[in-house]
Formats: structure tokens, sequence, C-alpha cells
């Protein structure tokens, strides 16, 4: 991955870490408590997650207040509209990582570069953090998410398959990945995708899920992208990203081991298609860690973790919400208050719980090379035996920078290339037809000669 990798030990300093609870805390005030709103979306699980992180804040810092406002994701940015209208945004909170650049460039959110590059004793991840054209850091991922594959290990005993790799090194090519994934797809009659009389329109179980929103990591490993690293050369026309998207759709189309979209409503989420035999193989995001694990423990699931198939060689990207800080007008104890707050849910130690949970990643370091924080992390009844090989080695040292985190037209540009790709993933036409004939005129039309 030369040139485009980011390792884990090129890093940005954060502010210091708390050595006791109060450290910041005592800068702001002991009278009365200052009141912060922090706004954010999630399933039930990580509403009460984040609700149990916000009340543990509020016990240790009994000089801030934090009062935590769930907004629904699919209407959360008009929501912050709605606010920055009337004046009555949120102190802190998350932000869908699309539609953050209009923000940073309008001067909505607060420049964290002092408080993310103030001090050497908690390392970011270099790739953790938000920032366009070397402007200011408009946000840090409190969590590093990382794209894995996840699988049923009784689907793959009973069709004698062995187990997915888990050190980059060993991880299967693109074509041994659909040997594997036609091996695993079974029809209603019992026959695999493999044998002779396969009945593609009777699926009963899928050798892997439909993973047309997490193409990035694949488009990387065969040298191709949306953008490159600098955000200023388009890779979506390059002969390397046309093959991997049409290799993506003849998954659903030549070799049936995927679910086509209009399969999509018969095939439930990740823990539950693992646990329901639908699919044997999930491509999906470190998230999915924390349904995955109580399907575990409460319903007997037994997965495992692999590292992703490759085309030239294995890569992964990360995903994370960005957290903001909103420009409230607000100054001294209050700002000091925020400062506080942002520290806290940022340093890993304190979110151990969600950590725990397999909701999130540490976002420093540390995390992934001290024996004793790695420890920490991943012993727990559901991360498995090879998480570390799987995940937290993957993560270290095999992850190229989402665009989310640098492309200032990721927007804009998602409102071209996703739709244009809905025609490619319906099989009405070929990967190069949308590519060539829709996206990139589409493009031009948009942002003329700038990408030239």
């Amino acid at each position: 991955m030369k040139g485009r990798l980011k390792n884990a030990s090129h890093v940005v300093m954060l502010l210091a870490a708390f050595s006791c609870s109060g450290c910041l805390f005592a800068s702001v005030g002991t009278n009365d408590p200052v009141e912060l709103r922090f706004t954010y979306w999630g399933g039930p699980l990580e509403r009460e997650a984040v609700e149990t992180l916000i009340a543990t804040f509020n016990n240790e810092h009994p000089g801030i207040q934090v009062r935590a406002q769930l907004v629904p994701i699919n209407s959360y940015v008009e929501k912050m509209n709605v606010m920055a209208a009337s004046k009555t945004l949120p102190d802190v909170g998350y932000f869908p990582e699309g539609s953050l650049y209009p923000w940073v460039e309008n001067g909505m959110l607060r420049d964290l570069t002092p408080l993310l590059t103030g001090d050497e004793a908690n390392e970011k991840l270099d790739y953790t953090l938000y920032q366009f054209h070397d402007g200011p850091i408009a946000g840090g991922s409190v969590a590093n998410e990382v794209i894995n594959i996840y699988y049923n290990k009784q689907l793959f005993a009973e069709a004698g398959v062995e187990l997915p790799p888990t050190k980059a090194e060993e991880a299967w090519s693109w074509d041994e990945f659909v040997e594997v994934a036609k091996m695993l797809t079974v029809d209603r009659n019992g026959r695999r995708a493999n044998e002779p009389g396969f009945d593609e329109n009777r699926i009963e179980t899928y050798g892997v899920s439909n993973f047309t929103g997490w193409i990035d990591s694949f488009l990387f490993s065969n040298g191709g992208g949306f953008v490159d690293e600098t955000g200023k050369q388009l890779l979506i026309d390059q002969p390397e990203s046309i093959e991997v998207l049409q290799h993506v759709a003849d998954l659903m189309y030549v070799h049936h081991v995927m679910p086509k979209p209009s399969d999509l409503s018969t095939v439930p989420a990740t823990d539950t298609a693992l646990l329901t035999k639908r699919v044997a193989m999930a491509v999906d995001g470190q998230w999915a860690m924390q349904e995955l694990g109580r399907a575990s423990v409460k319903d007997g699931l037994d997965f495992g973790i692999g590292v992703l198939p490759y085309f030239e060689q294995p890569a992964t990207t990360n995903y994370g919400t960005p957290i903001v800080a909103f420009e409230t007008g607000k100054e001294g104890e209050h700002r000091q208050a925020v400062d506080t707050f942002l520290t806290y849910i940022m340093d890993p130690e304190n979110v151990l719980m969600l950590i725990h949970e397999g909701l999130w990643m540490p976002n420093e370091t540390a995390w992934y090379e001290d024996r004793e924080k790695i420890e920490r992390w991943i012993d727990t009844p559901i991360h498995p035996p090879e998480y570390e090989e799987a995940v937290v080695d993957w993560a270290k040292d095999y992850v190229v920078q989402n665009p989310n985190y640098f492309w200032d037209d990721r927007q804009k540009a998602g409102d071209i290339i996703s739709p244009a790709l809905d025609q490619l993933w319906l099989n009405n036409k070929t990967a190069e037809e949308v590519v060539l004939d829709d996206i990139m005129p589409r493009m031009k039309r948009q942002f003329g000669d700038k990408y030239e």
C-alpha cells in the first residue's frame, strides 16, 4: 500500500489524558454546574451505553452536567440546521461525516487543533482525525472502526471449509474468496452454488452478506478508490476501480453468492443473519461486534472474525463518527467544560465499557501496541480468540484512511456516485457503463475542471 497506507504509528497528539478524573474539572468551577447538551444517534444498545457513559461522567464531574439528546440519524443534519437557525445548537455531538465539510467551511464548528494536538500523553491514530486541506481539525472519531469478515463457524464446519484467515499475509485472494462463498451458498434443496442443479432463485443460505455499502476496502486493495489520498484526483474511473466494482456485482448475478437488492428484505441484520444461517459470512464494521457479542452470550452464536480478501494487496479502511464542538458563542468556564467532556469521552480509559461491549475500538496508538492495554481491551466474553490477529493487528498495519476524513466533496460526489452505482447493483448496466457514461460526465458538470 505504498504511499497510501496510514500506519497507526504515525500519529497526531491529543491533549493529556486524565491521570485523575477531575484534572480539568478544577478549572471549571465548583458553584453552579455548567450544563452541556450532547446530541447523538444509535440503536437501543448504543443508547443504553451512551447514557451510562454520560451518567458516569456527571457523577465524576459534579461541576459539569451533560444532558444527552438522541436524534435519529436520518434527520440529524436537518435537526442541526433548525437548531443553528434558532441559535439552540448543542455544545457537543456526533456529526455525519459526509456532511461535515460544509459546516467547517461555514465556521459552525470549533477548530479542535489546540485540543487534539496539545500533548503526547494520548497519541491518537492519525487516520481518526477529520481535517480538510490542512485546515482546522473539525473533529475526531471517538472510536476506530475497521472492516472485517464475521462468520458462523458452524456453517463452515458443515461445508468442510477452512475458516477465514486471521492474518493479512494469509488473506484469501478474491478468487479464493469467491470459491469459498460458493461452497457456503445453499439452495432450499441442499445444493451448493458450485454443484450441478443449484437453484439460484431459491437460496436458503448466502455465502456472504450484501456489502455494496462497504466497498472502499476492496477498491483500495486493488490500487483504486473514489479519490486519492490528497482528495485532488478522482480514482473511480481508473481500470482498477472499475474492475472491483464489476467483481462485486458479479457476486450477485454471476456467482449467486450474495443477496441482490431485491432479496435484502429477507436478510436481517448481521447478528440475526448469522444466527439464523441466512448468511454464512458478513462483511461489516467493528460496530457489529456489539450485537454479535450479545447473540453469542444469549443465543449461543458461535461466530468468528477474519481479515478481508484482497485483489493486489491486503487492505481495510476505517469508519468513525466524528465528535465535534459546535460554535455556540459561549466562552470561559463553558468552553473549558466542553474541553473537559471532549477529553473524557475521547479517552479509551473512560469508555472501556463501550469497548468491552464491542461497540467501539480504541482510537489511540498505545492500545494497539502495549500488551497490557491490548489485553484489557480484548479479554472479554465476546471477543473471540482470533480477535487480536484479525482486528488489532489488521487495524494497526493495514488501514487506508477513508476519504470521509479529508475529502471536502464527499457529500456532493456521493449524491452522484451512489444512485449511479445502484444501476450496477440492479444489473441494469455494467461497471464500465456506470462509471464512464453516468458518473464521470455528471462529476464534470458538478465540479468542472477541479479534478483534472
